[in-house]
């Protein structure tokens, strides 16, 4: 491991899945199968550039520990291997036989779009391209027609695609014939956004043993400008027979705050389990560049999803999917007080809870020094109504959801912040400067109560499925 980091000028993360070399994007197709969890993923794998789009392949039984399997999906005549989903055809609808895994993904070609599909029988290994692909042409004129989810519904299938700034929904009985059933402009800063990578997940509500259909959906700036942040949004719901019923007067909202976190999708693992996300890291927007190194990009912490109920509404829970807690380190920070905790490694997770009579935080700082050098820093802040994140002249803010809800946990690994406030209500994640074993973390409590703080070292043995 140590051999590999010093051959690259970029240490890799050790939660963070990232190719075995040359670029990653979007996450595709992520299931469970067993006790093992396949992800696939956009794979230039000749450089670490985007282009030359592939589906990569993954898989893990913890969702920290990676191994990479053969490229699953190669360019062909019909384009590039764009953003899709993966279906479980138990009873071989689509003629390729019973129990067969069915992806349904975009090919580009030439400026146009449409939908091919892809089938296995040995669990997503190996995949065999359908030989009449496509099986969904884009309307003449149509320039944004992708990223496939699919998902059982009734006695056949149903289909969301993002088209320009609307979803349209499509419905199928074989997965080879689709036929259009409706449309929906979903929220969107801006008329001219662009919608892409839309995902349809059950999310369990707390405590009340329901769930409710989640529409989660990224949204770029319009083309050529920079007029709002590329985020993820999400709205509650109910699934129908021609697509989706939004209820956003029950909630709704941006999932993270932060400029890093994007082209998200689910494990939909069962009615009793939570729903896992992941979503994409650009590192071409890290202090660093992206290189020099023969490899770019990331997925994020794998996040458990859970719908919390605040009156009427309800507000969006995420948890970060991490080891077991072990904490290396454990301070009880006074009000008023500091404390300064070194960085003895670049992989960590810190923790804050309250220390008083109950969990709450009412204020706190914490600033990662990188080490000596580098000069830049990144602080977190907590305050009575909101949470700021900055690092290298980004800067984020979330309003607090609610002030009493618990622990702060912050997600350091060699180049990428994820923070977690108020147990998960309020998400932000950003890039950052590398953090070395020189760095140090200062937490000063602002509040009138203790705190407790810890921190957890990722151990030698974390990521070793990665090259």
């Amino acid at each position: 491991m140590k051999a590999r980091e010093d051959a690259d000028a970029f240490p890799r993360p050790r939660w963070h899945l990232t190719p075995p070399s040359g670029w990653m994007n979007d996450p595709n197709g992520p299931i469970r199968l067993g006790s093992r969890y396949h992800l696939y993923y956009q794979l230039n794998p000749d450089e670490p550039v985007w282009g030359n789009l592939h589906w990569g392949h993954a898989s893990s039984t913890d969702l920290l520990h990676w191994r990479h399997e053969p490229i699953a999906l190669w360019p062909d005549e019909q384009g590039l291997i764009f953003t899709g989903s993966v279906v479980h055809d138990t009873e071989g609808t689509a003629g390729f036989g019973a129990g067969a895994l069915v992806a349904v993904f975009t090919q580009h070609l030439a400026g146009l779009e449409r939908q091919s599909l892809a089938w296995s029988l040995d669990g997503g290994r190996t995949w065999t391209p359908y030989r009449d692909n496509p099986v969904l042409e884009a309307p003449p004129g149509c320039r944004d027609f992708r990223d496939p989810k699919v998902l059982g519904h009734g006695a056949g299938w149903l289909m969301v695609l993002a088209v320009g700034s609307e979803l349209w929904w499509y419905r199928s009985q074989d997965l080879r014939g689709w036929e259009f059933a409706d449309k929906m402009t979903p929220p969107v800063p801006s008329p001219q956004s662009i919608i892409e990578v839309p995902d349809l997940v059950r999310v369990p509500v707390e405590g009340t043993g329901t769930d409710v259909w989640t529409l989660i959906y990224s949204v770029q700036p319009p083309r050529g400008t920079a007029r709002h942040a590329r985020q993820v949004h999400w709205i509650p719901g109910a699934v129908r027979d021609t697509g989706f019923a939004a209820m956003t007067t029950r909630g709704g909202g941006v999932v993270d705050v932060g400029t890093s976190y994007y082209a998200a999708l689910t494990w939909d693992l069962n009615c009793a389990e939570e729903p896992i996300a992941i979503g994409w890291m650009d590192e071409r927007t890290a202090p660093d560049g992206g290189g020099p190194r023969s490899w770019c990009g990331r997925q994020s912490i794998p996040r458990r999803l859970s719908l919390v109920q605040r009156g009427d509404a309800l507000a969006l829970r995420q948890r970060p999917v991490l080891p077991d807690w072990s904490p290396s380190v454990r301070v009880v920070i006074n009000a008023g007080s500091a404390e300064s905790v070194a960085l003895t490694h670049g992989t960590f997770a810190a923790r804050v809870t309250g220390g008083g009579a109950d969990d709450r935080i009412q204020a706190i700082r914490l600033q990662l020094d990188s080490g000596p050098a580098n000069a830049d820093s990144t602080s977190v802040s907590l305050g009575p109504t909101a949470l700021e994140v900055s690092s290298s002249d980004v800067s984020v803010r979330r309003e607090r959801v609610d002030a009493d809800a618990g622990d702060l946990m912050l997600i350091s690994d060699y180049g990428s912040l994820e923070v977690f406030a108020d147990a998960g209500l309020g998400v932000a994640s950003v890039l950052t400067p590398v953090v070395g074993s020189t760095g140090c973390m200062v937490v000063e409590n602002d509040g009138p109560d203790p705190l407790v703080f810890e921190i957890m070292f990722a151990t030698d043995d974390a990521g070793d499925e990665q090259p």
